[in-house]
């Protein structure tokens, strides 16, 4: 997909703005201010940062506060995008997750079915701030899809399917693992005496089903029916329940706990944020932006992900509390039946002794069995952690021999990116670029990715190693056909690196025919830089300065 041309409509049809996007190559959102005084300023109210917002509502943006203000609320965005050399109209209106397409009305997930959509690839290449975490390459903790999404991108997606696999199977060594270490707390169990505790068992469970027999036996059938399959059979069949029961209530009692422990760590998270603002407050010390920024991001992730799963938590524990009280309610009905039971068994004085014993052993009998499920349970687990470790071996090996495969492409890569790094400084920098798997591990994640810049010691070269990854992205990836960089993309970076990496995004545009939309300051080039000038002159879709705001008005 790629804009063509974008309009941006007032409530009275007023064109604001019409701007017109290069099919191919750079197109630069050109900011003509001056550097801010102090770091706590932003030259962000012309409306720079604003336009690719609008533009990355048109590639199916969800629903922004940031944008979906009052000021332009129900204005329209009307674009000509060009999609499978196809030029459709489409058009959005603020503050709505409706598209308008050739005068049809569809919906936000529509839309995104419609062109192929996929908003997760879409964040790997619409840079509206600079955000920190998501390429592998500089994640400390990529996640699942990070690197699965990345390895995609740059045309490993062999990787994808193993390393999913490898994924779940250490999900699921972690989950019993976690359920085994509750079992054993629970009964007060050592680990390795387990398999001895359960061989005793079967033995002491065969014992006591002999001497049962043993009883049975004695008895003529008639008399056992008369009082035992009477009386304590239908104790034996209660008891059970009563066990039953109590192993349930037992259960949702350890899941509440977990539950419990879970949402005083999520209500930490929460506090730790709290506390930042609250001690920055104190302090009258004004947060930075960006630091503000930050904390509202993490907010929103707090409150879209770990408060959701904290509701569904109370509401579970809630749920389970109801269940926990109808079997304890049971189970008190059931021990009151018991006990009428007992009396009839005890009353009775023919075969009294013998019934008495056989109520005993059958007694401890469950016991046995229920401790024995239990165990049973504990080497299912084990059983289940094994099978995982075995496919984990599987994967791996998997992956090793997809490395081997993928030796030329990443080789060719790392190439590509020491040359770029070369090109970028005057003085001696290297670049090295990796694709490892790691050690086979339970808990470690299998695959990482590096990106290693030796001899640059300034503060911007964090941000020189995202954007290398961007370019390598889009210079290799077939995926997508765009990438768009805010120009706090580049903060921290000398004005010497910012010109190479332009260059080297206006050159790959070209090569690859595909589109390049970025925002800049003047502040942000160097002066003397001709070649640059020359190209954000020639590139340039639209000027924006305090003089000329993208909608005239602050924002």
């Amino acid at each position: 997909m790629k804009i063509l041309n974008l309009k941006i409509v007032d409530l009275d049809n007023g064109i604001i703005q019409e701007i017109s996007f290069n099919e191919t190559g750079s197109n630069f959102i050109f900011g003509d201010v001056t550097k801010p005084n102090s770091k706590t300023e932003t030259s962000n109210s012309i409306g720079k940062t604003l336009l690719l917002g609008f533009i990355n509502y048109i590639y199916g943006a969800d629903e922004d506060s940031e944008i979906s203000k009052e000021a332009i609320e129900n204005w329209k965005l009307i674009a000509s995008i060009k999609y499978k050399d196809n030029v459709l109209q489409v058009q959005r209106i603020i503050g709505s997750s409706n598209f308008i397409i050739n005068e049809e009305t569809i919906s936000l997930n529509e839309y995104r079915k419609k062109f192929q959509i996929s908003r997760a690839l879409y964040s790997k290449q619409i840079f509206l701030n600079d955000r920190s975490s998501l390429i592998p390459a500089y994640s400390k903790n990529p996640s699942k899809d990070d690197i699965e999404q990345f390895l995609s991108m740059i045309c490993l997606d062999k990787f994808v399917n193993p390393v999913d696999g490898y994924y779940a199977a250490q999900n699921n060594i972690k989950k019993n693992k976690e359920t085994k270490k509750q079992l054993l707390e629970l009964n007060n169990w050592k680990e390795r005496d387990i398999e001895a505790r359960q061989f005793y068992l079967e033995k002491k469970i065969e014992e006591l089903k002999r001497e049962l027999a043993t009883i049975d036996s004695e008895h003529s059938e008639a008399e056992i029916y008369n009082q035992k399959d009477y009386a304590v059979k239908e104790y034996s069949e209660k008891n059970e329940e009563v066990k039953q029961l109590l192993n349930s209530k037992q259960k949702l009692e350890l899941e509440n706990k977990r539950l419990s422990i879970y949402m005083k760590e999520a209500k930490a998270l929460n506090d730790t944020a709290e506390n930042i603002k609250k001690l920055y407050k104190k302090a009258k010390y004004e947060l930075p932006e960006r630091v503000i920024k930050t904390l509202e991001e993490t907010e929103i992730f707090y409150k879209d992900s770990i408060l959701d799963r904290k509701k569904l938590s109370a509401e579970r524990i809630k749920e389970n509390e109801l269940f926990i009280k109808k079997y304890q309610k049971r189970i008190l009905q059931l021990k009151r039946y018991l006990s009428n039971i007992d009396k009839v068994i005890q009353e009775t004085d023919a075969f009294k002794e013998a019934l008495i014993i056989y109520k005993s052993l059958n007694e401890e009998l469950q016991d046995l069995m229920y401790e024995k499920g239990n165990l049973d349970n504990m080497m299912k687990l084990n059983e289940n952690i094994n099978e995982s470790d075995t496919k984990l071996n599987m994967l791996h090996s998997d992956l090793i021999q997809l490395r081997k495969d993928y030796d030329e492409i990443i080789i060719k890569y790392r190439e590509y990116l020491f040359e770029l790094v070369n090109d970028l400084y005057s003085e001696k920098v290297q670049a090295f670029f990796d694709v490892k798997v790691r050690s086979k591990h339970q808990q470690t994640r299998p695959v990482q990715v590096d990106l290693k810049i030796d001899g640059d010691s300034g503060e911007g070269v964090g941000t020189v190693r995202k954007r290398l990854i961007d370019i390598l992205i889009f210079r290799w990836g077939k995926k997508l056909d765009f990438l768009f960089h805010d120009s706090s993309c580049f903060t921290g970076v000398d004005s010497r690196q910012i010109s190479k990496l332009l260059e080297i995004l206006d050159n790959v545009s070209e090569e690859t025919n595909k589109q390049y939309i970025v925002t800049l300051n003047r502040f942000q080039i160097d002066k003397n830089d001709t070649e640059l000038l020359d190209i954000v002159d020639k590139r340039t879709i639209i000027s924006l300065s305090e003089d000329k705001k993208l909608l005239g008005f602050d924002f």
